[in-house]
């Protein structure tokens, strides 16, 4: 593993921890019928997902973080939902808000290894979600990611994957922002994104996918939808 990757893990790791005050207050104040439908960062992505994942049989939340997606798609309909990350703590606290959420049946979060997803079976998903995930990874890492998802993926399988908005990568010293290799953003020494544009992803993905469509959306306090979400079928 690259040094450049294991920093970003170690930082996604720190991101996701949740103290104990902390999952008591958020225990207090979530409706535990209902919450769920509030997990997400954006209403918009929600319902995307809502619309192509929950009528799915089997479905991936891959680089789950905080599992919301799965919890969501399970609790719309699907009732076997794999989430998974190679974060521990991410999943520790997608258990945790599994449980919150009352989520019973076919949902399951697990930790595992990096090269994970290269033992999963051919065609073992028919929907698969991948969100924040291979555009903050080197780009050897993210291309692998993409070759396996459209291996795991059945013919006919709903595949989505969202990612940040376009940012022109320049250095910002006074921000402690450094740009390496053309488009790799480090923040405070970590990787934080591999900037590229809409026609530079559809050119990557295509290579195993039909790209059917971009969206794009917001995140709260945000006042323009530029973050993406790639809905693709496998080639």
């Amino acid at each position: 593993m690259s040094n450049t990757y294991n920093e970003a893990l170690k930082f996604w790791n720190s991101a996701f921890e949740m103290n104990d005050e902390e999952k008591e207050q958020f225990t207090k104040e979530i409706d535990s019928e209902n919450g769920w439908k509030e997990l997400a960062s954006s209403e918009k992505l929600r319902d995307i997902i809502i619309e192509n994942l929950s009528g799915c049989a089997k479905v991936l939340d891959y680089g789950c973080g905080e599992g919301w997606a799965g919890i969501t798609i399970n609790k719309s309909g699907c009732k076997d939902v794999t989430c998974v990350d190679v974060v521990e703590n991410a999943i520790t606290l997608a258990k945790f808000l599994g449980s919150v959420c009352k989520v019973t049946e076919g949902f399951k979060a697990e930790h595992v290894s990096t090269d994970w997803i290269e033992s999963v079976g051919e065609s073992s998903f028919d929907g698969i979600f991948c969100s924040n995930v291979i555009d903050v990874l080197p780009a050897e890492v993210a291309e692998n990611i993409i070759k396996n998802i459209a291996r795991i993926a059945t013919k006919d399988a709903k595949i989505i994957i969202s990612m940040n908005y376009y940012e022109e990568p320049v250095s910002k010293p006074e921000k402690n922002l450094e740009v390496k290799n053309g488009n790799e953003i480090y923040l405070n020494g970590v990787l934080r994104m591999v900037s590229r544009t809409d026609e530079e992803w559809t050119t990557i993905l295509s290579k195993y996918f039909n790209v059917e469509k971009i969206e794009y959306f917001a995140w709260p306090g945000e006042t323009k939808e530029t973050r993406r979400i790639f809905i693709l079928k496998n080639k």
